[in-house]
This record gives structure tokens, C-alpha cells and sequence, in this order.
């Protein structure tokens, strides 16, 4: 058992180092490849389901800790962000590890590799899906150096990607396996049964690279361009005052408009606005005291994507994390309300029943969060040379949802924007993190994306995943450039979602339907018994029990019981 859980630690470690991380800031594809195998190992010795099933619990939960371990640096609440989700994969990951038990006994090894890179994914989907969901630590932040590799996504989206990682490194380990003759893999005497399974594996990959080889030969030009401005203020939101953000944001702004003034839009960061902009827009008329913000917006003369909490105008208990953009004016032309929350952060899971709100009030100190949003809103500038530019604004974490994203997206959107401030875990790897997991969704809608940070990490992506542009981290600095707009398009993961996990949970259900159908069967012929009559003792006797449809067994005569007899239903009897 000991001997078990060091290998799985060692598994998690390769994953955690394949992620970002503070060695490789944009992560190890090697590491990726390789990290299943021990995992593959330790599955294949296991005897015991419990034994397999806890492995794959420490797995998750040692890859969690050594990934996301500057989630605790969120303060008060890192009991829950850091401590609480540990626990939490711990459990949840049990089952999955159940099932893989399942697998390694009752499976054929042509199959294997396939059923265990099919839990894996589905794994991974279950983990980033939900009121909870959480999608770090996954198999594919390990891909960003794979460029031809990642292309197919805009079918399948990530969860394409994350399928044939698992795949490869199972197929690894079992020809590490038979290698060292732990199977017949590749004995002649057992028809090779690993052969098929491998150069399988091998043709998909060569497809894959193929089709992103011509992806990125694609030569479409973008038909508009949008001039941004990003700031990134690196303000600390644990201690800094909101004045003290705008006063960094208003002078990094100025500074860059004397160098540029053909912005068409200025994109601050997530909660840049402390103060809800819409219910104190008298107090922004005064603040900060000698430099106030509503009159910058007019002298600046160029609209403003701002983050600020939003409030409910028909409920004023709920507020929402929020983006809204101000013309020159310093009117609200639009807003948006962020729709995926972090949990245990943003908000407090089933905190409508009393018991669980005075549990939060006594452990921490309080017992709100923000309210969730409902509504896709699309947003739409003029530029400067008089083209309509539509798009969407994904807030923090939400462009690290690839369904979610797709949904803004198809309202018909250009360019997704997304405003973060995730600086406060004042780690590098935090902010490398939330780049790998957000830089899929280009690549999966075919679209630019544009990240405008407070702390990092502030970029350009364009639909092939090319990098246009980036700032360092936790600078304050700012990014003038001209962004590319391509037509619209709706990729087939942007028209059906997350369609691949769906497809594999269908191959899932039908695997073990059959499996469960033929392991009955089997059942009902070992217990098939043929009764003979011998009439000198006037006894009936068990002659023999059929085994399967071409091996019969024969056994001992011994008597049998007419009570016993009438107890086995259906069963032949002869005389």
C-alpha cells in the first residue's frame, strides 16, 4: 500500500510539473505524456477495488495540492479554496477509481487503454462542470507547446484533447508492460493483441497533427481591427484602496493616450470599481478627491470596459460581480453579469438554509457573496473608421469554461474580452494557470481573445492560438495594439458543445450494459445443471454442469434433493 502511494505521488508530481508551474511557466508537454504511466502501473497491480479506488483519490488530491497550492493565499477563506476542495476530490474522485478497478479486472487488453482514457476524460469533464466546478489541474494545460496537436479542438473542444493524452500514456504504459512481460501484449503465441490498439493510437495522432498542420496554413485575413488599450494596474485587492486603483489606471491610461491616440476602447481589469458605478455615480463625480474619475472619462474622450458590481434593481439584496461600458460621458452603455462564480469565493453553496449562513458567519465572518447572473449580453462599438464591432465579456474564471464561452460567443460575438483580477494569489503560476486553461477557447471558436488583467497574465490570442501580444506580471503597464477581427464563425464545438463527453458517456453505458448482459449469461450456464434419474436407488443425481455452449464438466455423482430440484427454476431435468 505504502509502496503504491509513493508511485501515485510521484504520477501527481509529473502532472503538476507538466501544468504551469514556477519551474515552466507554460508548463511541460513531456510530463504530460508520461504521467499516467505510473498511475496505469499501480492500477494494473492492484487486486483490491478499495486499494484502486483510494490511489486514484490520492492521485486527484495530490495533483490538486501541488497545482493549485497559492490558492492558499486567499486569506480567511483558504480552509475552503485550498483545504475544503482537497477533501472534496477526495471523495468525489472514489467512484471514478471504482470504476477503474473495473476495468483493469474485466477488460480486455485491446480495450483497456480506450476505457481508461474514456474515465479520465469524463473525470475531468465532471470535475469542470457545475455550481462547483473547478477546472485546473487537468491534462490538457500540458499541451500549450503542442501547436499542430491542439488544433482539432474547435470539434471536440478540450475534452478531445484531454481523451487522446490519456489515451497515448496508456497505451505507453501497456507497452512498458509487455516490454518487461507483465502481459502478452506482444507475444506472437497470443496474436500480438496490443499491436491493433497501438497503431491505432499512432494513425489518430497522425491525423491530428495533419489537420492542425492545415489549420494553421490557413490564410483567411481578418476583416476589421479594433485598437485596445489594456491596463493593468497591479493594484493589491487584499489592502489597496479603490482610489488608489483609479488614480494607477487613470495615469497608466494617460501615459499611453499621449503615445496613441487612436484608441477605439480602454479594457481596466475585473473590479476596478470597488463601488457598485451604476447606484454611487454622484460619488465618482468627486473621487479620487483630486483627480476624479467621471471627468477623466470626458477628458480621456474614448469609451471605457470597466469592472463593478452590477445591483438587481428589483431585489437590492443581490449584487453581482459585474462589466460594464461607459461612453465619454460616463454613461452606462451596457453591462453584464457574471454568470459562472467561484465557489467558497464568490459565493457560498446552499447558503439560503439558516444552519449553513450561521455556520459561515461564525467560521469566517460572514455569509454573502455575489448573486449569479442569468443573461448572454452582447455588446457592440463603433471604431474610429466607422466599423460595428461585436463582443462578449467573460469575467475572471468564466473563460476558462468552454460551453459558457461558447454560448457568448454564438450571440454573435467578434472578439471575447475578458476582465480579470486573480493577482491576489501573488503567484506566477496562478496567472500562467488561468492563461493555459483560457487559451482553448480561441482555438475552439475560432475567434480572438483578448485577457486584460490586473496583475497578469495580459494577452492577445488570435484563432490559431498565436500570442499577439503580452505584458509581464505584476507590472504596471499597459498594451496598445490593434486587434484582429475575423469573420464569425460557428466551429462545430461552438454549435454542439460539449458533445464528446456525452458521446463517450453513451460508449460508457453500452460497455457495461453488455458487459453486465454477458456476465449473467455466463452466470446462468456454470449453475446449468443436468439431473439423471437412476432407478435402482430411486434418486435423482447431479451428472454433470455445463460451463459454456462448447465445454461440459463432469463431476462427482452425488445424491440431490427433490426439495433442492424443485427450488432451481428453469433448470433441465431429465430421466
Amino acid at each position: 500500500m505504502i509502496s503504491s502511494l509513493i508511485v501515485v505521488i510521484f504520477a501527481s508530481i509529473l502532472l503538476s510539473l507538466g501544468i504551469p508551474n514556477e519551474f515552466f511557466h507554460f508548463g511541460n508537454s513531456i510530463m504530460g505524456l508520461v504521467c499516467f504511466v505510473p498511475l496505469y502501473y499501480v492500477f494494473f497491480k492492484s487486486n483490491s477495488k478499495q486499494k484502486t479506488a483510494l490511489m486514484y483519490s490520492f492521485f486527484v488530491s495530490f495533483t490538486h495540492l501541488f497545482s493549485s497550492f497559492w490558492l492558499i493565499h486567499f486569506q480567511d477563506f483558504a480552509i475552503f479554496t485550498l483545504g475544503a476542495s482537497t477533501v472534496a476530490y477526495f471523495v468525489l474522485a472514489y467512484p471514478f477509481g471504482l470504476f477503474f478497478h473495473y476495468i483493469f479486472k474485466s477488460s480486455d487488453i485491446r480495450i483497456r487503454p480506450f476505457l481508461f482514457a474514456l474515465t479520465i476524460t469524463l473525470w475531468e469533464y465532471f470535475k469542470s462542470s457545475g455550481f462547483t466546478a473547478y477546472p485546473w489541474g487537468v491534462i490538457s494545460m500540458t499541451s500549450l507547446s503542442l501547436r499542430y496537436f491542439i488544433q482539432f479542438i474547435d470539434v471536440t473542444g478540450v475534452w478531445g484533447l484531454s481523451y487522446v493524452l490519456a489515451l497515448t500514456g496508456a497505451i505507453e504504459s501497456e507497452a512498458l508492460l509487455a516490454i518487461f512481460g507483465l502481459t502478452d501484449g506482444f507475444k506472437k503465441a497470443k496474436k500480438r493483441p496490443l499491436i491493433i490498439p497501438t497503431l491505432f493510437t499512432v494513425f489518430l495522432i497522425c491525423i491530428i497533427n495533419i489537420y492542425g498542420f492545415f489549420a494553421l496554413r490557413n490564410t483567411e485575413e481578418p476583416n476589421k481591427n479594433i485598437s485596445l488599450l489594456l491596463v493593468q494596474q497591479n493594484i493589491d485587492p487584499w489592502y489597496d484602496s479603490m482610489e488608489e486603483s483609479l488614480k494607477v489606471g487613470m495615469k497608466l491610461t494617460r501615459n499611453a493616450l499621449k503615445e496613441n491616440k487612436d484608441i477605439d476602447l480602454v479594457v481596466w481589469s475585473e473590479s476596478s470599481l470597488s463601488r457598485s458605478y451604476e447606484d454611487y455615480k454622484d460619488l465618482y463625480e468627486f473621487i479620487p478627491s483630486d483627480d476624479p474619475f467621471i471627468p477623466f472619462l470626458k477628458e480621456i474622450n474614448a469609451p471605457i470596459l470597466i469592472g463593478t458590481p452590477l445591483k438587481e434593481k428589483e431585489d437590492v439584496s443581490k449584487t453581482y460581480n459585474g462589466v460594464v461600458l461607459l461612453d465619454e460621458n460616463g454613461d452606462i452603455l451596457q453591462n453584464y453579469a457574471k454568470i459562472q462564480l467561484v465557489p467558497f469565493a464568490e459565493f457560498l453553496p446552499f447558503i439560503e438554509y439558516p444552519i449553513v449562513k450561521r455556520f459561515f458567519n461564525r467560521l469566517v465572518g460572514f455569509s454573502s457573496g455575489w448573486a449569479q447572473g442569468k443573461t448572454y449580453k452582447l455588446f457592440k462599438i463603433k471604431t474610429k473608421k466607422g466599423d460595428d464591432i461585436f463582443f462578449t465579456t467573460p469575467i475572471c474564471y468564466e473563460d476558462a469554461f468552454p460551453s459558457l464561452c461558447a454560448g457568448l460567443h454564438q450571440k454573435g460575438s467578434d472578439v471575447l474580452i475578458n476582465l480579470t483580477n486573480d493577482s491576489w494569489s501573488k503567484m506566477e503560476s496562478a496567472e500562467y494557470q488561468h492563461f493555459a486553461i483560457a487559451y482553448f477557447r480561441a482555438i475552439e471558436l475560432r475567434t480572438t481573445l483578448v485577457r486584460s488583467t490586473n496583475g497578469g497574465y495580459t494577452c492577445i490570442i488570435n484563432p490559431k492560438g498565436e500570442l499577439l501580444g503580452n505584458l509581464p506580471l505584476f507590472k504596471e503597464e499597459t498594451l496598445s495594439i490593434d486587434v484582429p477581427i475575423y469573420s464569425h464563425k460557428s466551429t462545430p464545438y461552438a454549435l454542439f458543445k460539449d458533445w464528446f463527453p456525452l458521446f463517450l458517456f453513451i460508449i460508457l453505458i453500452k460497455y457495461i450494459w453488455k458487459k453486465q448482459t454477458v456476465y449473467i449469461k455466463n452466470k446462468k450456464e456454470v449453475f446449468y445443471y443436468t439431473f439423471h434419474w437412476k432407478k435402482e436407488h430411486s434418486e435423482l443425481f447431479v451428472k454433470s454442469i455445463r460451463l459454456s455452449y462448447l465445454r461440459t464438466r463432469v463431476v462427482r455423482i452425488t445424491p440431490v434433493s427433490p426439495k433442492i430440484i424443485k427450488l432451481k427454476k428453469g433448470k433441465k431435468k431429465t430421466r
